[in-house]
């Protein structure tokens, strides 16, 4: 009775709640007693620099760390729900984007009552990018261009992004990585929606990246 009671007061807020703090706080939830972000390992620079100030792709899953920060409360056990169900589905501790719009997710005590909210706004990608990460894990300023050139030895580790218009927008995409020809292999990175391409001999080879019904592709040449 108390979530109902408070979805709409949540969903009016949809434009005020979402956005505030940064990503070493956490965004504020909409009556200032919880903080979230989203759960990152220690060495994933890339997810940490992520706050929710960006719509949900649909499809994409997106982990969230949130606390809970007001004065002289003992953190709680929190369970997670989504004011609409149609637009973001819960899997316990995680957002999973269904279909474009707004939605409240509600942080519930064990007992069921509201102790905070934040409304997300979940967008359908328009286009996929493709970056370099850096040695930290975090993404060079722009992404890689359609044709790349590298030497036998070389070592790259890539990450797939979503995009709607110029907002490069949150969560991880269950994507299928491969790549053609003998140019080289594909490792698991060990991080979220990134694989290591490590380069073994010349030639000219396609890397795909397959989400959704979106295809990402990356020409390949290595020079002897």
């Amino acid at each position: 009775m108390t979530i109902r009671s408070r979805l709409p007061f949540a969903l009016f807020a949809v434009l005020f709640a979402c956005g505030g703090g940064d990503s070493t706080t956490g965004t504020s939830g909409a009556m200032q007693q919880s903080s979230a972000r989203p759960d990152c390992a220690p060495n994933d620079t890339s997810c940490q620099l992520d706050g929710l100030d960006a719509p949900l792709a649909v499809g994409a899953r997106l982990p969230l760390d949130v606390r809970i920060t007001a004065r002289g409360v003992a953190a709680p056990k929190i369970a997670l729900e989504a004011a609409r169900a149609d637009v973001l589905e819960i899997r316990g501790a995680e957002l999973v984007g269904k279909a474009p719009g707004f939605s409240s997710v509600l942080f519930s005590g064990e007992d069921g009552v509201v102790l905070d909210f934040v409304t997300l706004s979940v967008a359908l990608p328009d286009r996929l990018e493709l970056y370099r990460l850096t040695d930290d894990g975090a993404p060079e300023a722009s992404p890689l261009p359609e044709k790349i050139q590298l030497a036998p030895g070389d070592d790259l580790e890539l990450s797939i992004r979503a995009f709607s218009g110029a907002t490069r927008l949150l969560g991880d995409l269950d994507a299928a990585w491969e790549v053609d020809g003998a140019i080289g292999t594909l490792l698991d990175a060990g991080r979220r929606a990134s694989r290591r391409l490590r380069v073994k001999t010349p030639g000219l080879g396609t890397l795909a990246i397959t989400t959704g019904g979106s295809v990402k592709t990356l020409t390949i040449e290595v020079l002897p």
